[in-house]
């Protein structure tokens, strides 16, 4: 195919003309093809530039390509040429895209015919034409193809030629080429996995079969992974950061793909709350049993128990817990403690309890009202003795004087503690507890105010 933006006829006697001219020799007259890039089905612009010691009224130029690559569409003046003849550009600007001993384009061009020359002035990096290629579909992604200045297309052949004065200039000629670009992936993902961590998944699409897949994290390459992945983890900071995806085919990287995430302030739950203990049933051998219940907000990775120094691992969900706790005496503390999902260990929320083989009652609370012995406690033991009125719910509590038996002296002992500075009642007294002369007949069935 050949193009011509000024005149249809006569480009051979004017190649003629450009090659036919005296010659001579200057240092720095160059023609340079540049470079282009595109992805596989796109097109790509390649400029050519010249250099020349001398103002030059016209040039031309043959430039070869791989065929397989790379197909012509066009070729326009460059941005130098564009001034000329009061911006309407070169007059002459013939080109061929499908020449003799191709494939290429080769370019003749005069700036002006007739009446004042025109010409282009002394300079480097003249910009005089700019190439258009399309690129292959097939082409392949990250490898680069040559684009060669020719002296052997056409015929007769172009030659590479600058025209200064009356004279031809045969300028020495750089090649260029196009790179093949790396299609970028696509739909960059971010999920964050664990918050404790900070550790997010990301995810991508391939867009075309790599030899390896960078990861960044902040501009700093995190992971290099085999071609084939579409997914990594990676840990974010508490800050706006890009995560970004790359392609790579042997030495050259596809444009990153990113987006922008971090990694949320963990906030712990609250602790449980309403926590109460309840024992449930005593046995003289085997011990109690303590019902525990509280309240869970949620957010917990579990919880630990604490009785009597060892510590038992409760679901995360619960709310309740029942279990055995030994006979002792003494209180025992029992402490829930919530984990959070990061490990951590929130406040503890603590009760006590008593756990006893027997009944626990107060000495001289003869009528079980759980207040301090009073003469109402006296008129109940009488009442027992003396006016039928059935035994006492507590045989221990109203046996005052601890000495086994039920008679007047529960009562005189009593009376003596209350108003003539008499002995206190044996243990247990004042509190709640067990009988600790537990050998007698006497016994107690059931004594509310003591748990």
């Amino acid at each position: 195919m050949i193009r011509s933006t000024r005149l249809s006829g006569g480009f051979v006697a004017v190649l003629l003309l450009l090659q036919l001219l005296p010659t001579s020799g200057f240092s720095q007259n160059i023609l340079t093809i540049g470079n282009g890039s595109g992805f596989p089905g796109s097109s790509t612009n390649v400029p050519v530039v010249i250099g020349h010691d001398d103002p030059v009224l016209g040039f031309s130029y043959g430039a070869t390509h791989d065929g397989a690559v790379l197909s012509p569409i066009s070729i326009s003046q460059g941005s130098a040429l564009l001034p000329l003849n009061g911006g309407t550009g070169a007059e002459y600007f013939f080109s061929d895209l499908v020449p003799a001993n191709g494939p290429g384009m080769i370019l003749a061009c005069i700036f002006t015919f007739g009446g004042a020359l025109d010409t282009l002035p002394p300079g480097q990096g003249q910009e005089v034409a700019v190439m258009e290629y399309s690129i292959s579909p097939s082409a392949t992604p990250g490898s680069s193809t040559a684009v060669d200045p020719s002296t052997a297309l056409g015929s007769p052949p172009t030659n590479i030629v600058f025209t200064v004065g009356g004279s031809s200039i045969f300028p020495s000629s750089a090649g260029g080429s196009v790179a093949i670009d790396v299609p970028a992936p696509t739909g960059v993902t971010t999920t964050m996995t664990d918050i404790c961590s900070c550790a997010f998944d990301v995810s991508w699409t391939n867009g075309t079969s790599y030899d390896s897949v960078e990861v960044r994290v902040g501009g700093v390459v995190v992971s290099t992974l085999p071609g084939t992945a579409t997914s990594s983890s990676v840990t974010l900071p508490q800050a706006a950061t890009d995560v970004c995806i790359s392609g790579v085919i042997g030495t050259t990287s596809s444009a990153q793909s990113c987006l922008t995430d971090e990694c949320p302030v963990y906030i712990p739950p609250a602790p449980p709350g309403d926590f109460t203990c309840t024992l449930t049933s005593a046995d003289p051998v085997s011990g109690c049993v303590v019902d525990l219940t509280w309240t869970n907000p949620g957010g917990y990775a579990s919880f630990n128990l604490h009785i009597n120094g060892a510590i038992e691992v409760v679901e995360a969900t619960a709310t309740s817990w029942q279990g055995p706790l030994a006979l002792s005496p003494d209180p025992q503390t029992l402490c829930l403690e919530a984990i959070d999902e990061c490990g951590g260990a929130l406040a503890m929320v603590c009760c006590d309890v008593t756990c006893t083989a027997g009944p626990q009652f107060i000495r001289g609370d003869c009528n079980a009202d759980g207040g301090p012995n009073n003469i109402a406690d006296v008129v109940a033991a009488l009442s027992f003795l003396f006016a039928g009125a059935g035994p006492p719910p507590c045989g221990d509590s109203c046996d005052i004087n601890d000495d086994g038996g039920f008679d007047i002296s529960d009562a005189v002992f009593l009376l003596s503690n209350l108003f003539s500075s008499g002995a206190f009642p044996p243990a247990p007294y004042p509190d709640c507890g067990e009988d600790p002369t537990d050998t007698d007949p006497i016994d107690c069935a059931s004594f509310p105010p003591c748990p």
